[in-house]
């Protein structure tokens, strides 16, 4: 078996606790962002939520609040966020959560930058497998789990 690949991930993290406090001296990958959460009741009860909202005002960055996402992520979830972002012209996301947030914010970043289905880009079962036209949107992760 061959097999030949260029890989490039560049990823920065600030791990330990008030890391969050220094969100907002990041540079963020763009102007508007996509707040993708749950309900938000855990992120607003720990004050992640408001400090989220003061960090990302900090580094001048607009919000566009998407709090939908559920245990166990659907189609329907991704690609109505999916279309929440490109109508608030949000050019990044910002996943506040939880696996299922993290999770999905990687499908709600390709559906936001590319056309068609999310089972259009789907590997298996009765996904079309399809390589995705664009790149996805940036994508920043606060993790409220660790």
């Amino acid at each position: 078996m061959n097999m030949n690949f260029d890989f490039n991930n560049p990823t920065r993290i600030l791990f330990g606790s008030g890391k969050l406090s220094e969100l907002g001296a990041q540079q963020m990958p763009g102007k508007k962002a996509l707040l993708l959460m749950s309900g938000g009741k855990s992120a607003k009860v720990s004050g992640a939520y408001d400090r989220t909202l003061e960090q990302l005002d900090k580094a001048g960055v607009e919000v566009a609040e998407f709090a939908k996402v559920m245990e166990n992520p659907v189609k329907e979830m991704v690609m109505e966020g999916a279309a929440f972002a490109r109508e608030n012209g949000c050019d990044f996301i910002v996943a506040l959560g939880g696996g299922a947030v993290l999770d999905s914010a990687v499908a709600v970043s390709a559906m936001a930058a590319n056309p068609g289905d999310l089972w259009d880009y789907v590997n298996g079962g009765t996904g079309k497998g399809k390589p995705l036209v664009n790149p996805g949107l940036p994508i920043v992760t606060i993790t409220l789990t660790a």
